[in-house]
């Protein structure tokens, strides 16, 4: 599904393990019990989420989607896990058999369209799984000292996360709210919580560099600033000291259900 390379997802592990919302995870605990579950991961790739909820969910057993065989190998192996290396965009349907107890899935549904998220969520609604969707982007962001031309340059950013990505025109930053009213339409009690990431220099250096150049990369495509000003404008990035990047968690339940 994703594209994206171990080095990404292994730079991002820790912004996304420190950021995951507290109290979410705490009430998917409490759901789940101590009993056996089975859990679907949607884009599951390198098993992120199965790593950030494992002692949350010690009995749970997994299935990690994707369609990138190279990402789901790199996985650590267990007796509690499946990888499935399947094109989701064409069969969602592939997370719900056999049935799981939870869907998951992180910095997931910023990528994928709203024909898709509304094809997903009848899907859900028909087996009753609830879903635990971590860390998907919405849009706020706060670079200190803040950068040279960011109004600008950020808008253009947003706008090209809304090239297809394999499932339709993305709704990127405009996925948390599309996602939690549609399932709010199909019965679902639904919990949002902000997962931010909260980044500093002396901790995150690399992985503010590699936002910083993505995101010009992204800008420049789409022409929004001259080339000296886009130069400028990743230069005073790269060089932030602190980085907020907005995210949102979502947990929902079918019915009133917890």
């Amino acid at each position: 599904m994703s594209g994206f390379s171990v080095d990404w997802l292994t730079l991002r592990a820790g912004a996304d393990d420190r950021a995951r919302a507290p109290a979410l995870l705490e009430r998917v605990k409490v759901w789940a019990g101590d009993g056996p579950l089975l859990i679907a991961d949607l884009g599951g790739g390198c098993g992120a989420t199965r790593r950030a909820l494992g002692s949350h969910l010690p009995a749970a057993r997994w299935r990690l989607l994707d369609n990138d065989s190279a990402l789901l190998d790199q996985a650590p192996p267990g007796a509690d896990l499946e990888t499935v290396a399947v094109d989701l965009a064409a069969r969602p349907e592939a997370a719900f058999f056999p049935p799981p107890d939870l869907v998951a899935a992180s910095a997931f549904f910023d990528l994928v369209s709203a024909a898709w998220i509304d094809r997903f969520v009848a899907l859900l609604a028909a087996s009753r799984a609830p879903l635990y969707a971590a860390l998907t982007y919405d849009g706020r962001e706060d670079w200190r000292p803040a950068p040279r031309h960011e109004a600008a340059a950020l808008e253009a950013f947003r706008g090209d996360m809304a090239r297809d990505k394999g499932f339709g025109p993305a709704l990127g930053p405009n996925a948390p709210r599309y996602l939690a009213d549609a399932l709010r339409r199909s019965g679902y009690t639904v919990h949002e919580a902000a997962s931010d990431w909260r980044l500093t220099r002396a901790r995150d250096a690399a992985l503010i560099e590699s936002l910083a150049t993505g995101a010009a990369t992204a800008a420049r495509v789409r022409a929004a600033l001259s080339p000296a000003a886009l130069r400028d404008w990743r230069t005073d990035r790269t060089a932030a000291t602190a980085v907020v990047i907005g995210h949102c968690d979502i947990l929902a339940f079918p019915g009133s259900a917890s």
